[in-house]
């Protein structure tokens, strides 16, 4: 069975004007478990400093179609 969950990723760039924009991006991960799905938002963002996890929720999603 597949657990899906939802991580909010919180990023600070830099504007043009040297201000401090940040941005929660949303991602789906196949995980079985929250610690599993951060781990994997790690992996993913390996080489990037400025990044947070700041939330993994499961979600109610049965089944990705591609």
């Amino acid at each position: 069975m597949n657990n899906y969950w939802q991580v909010t990723v919180q990023l600070q760039h830099e504007s043009d004007k040297g201000k401090v924009q940040r941005i929660n991006e949303q991602y789906v991960v196949n995980a079985v478990s929250a610690t599993e799905a951060e781990a994997k938002i790690y992996k993913e963002f390996t080489g990037e400093s400025n990044f947070e996890v700041i939330r993994v929720a499961q979600t109610k999603i049965i089944k990705i179609i591609e």
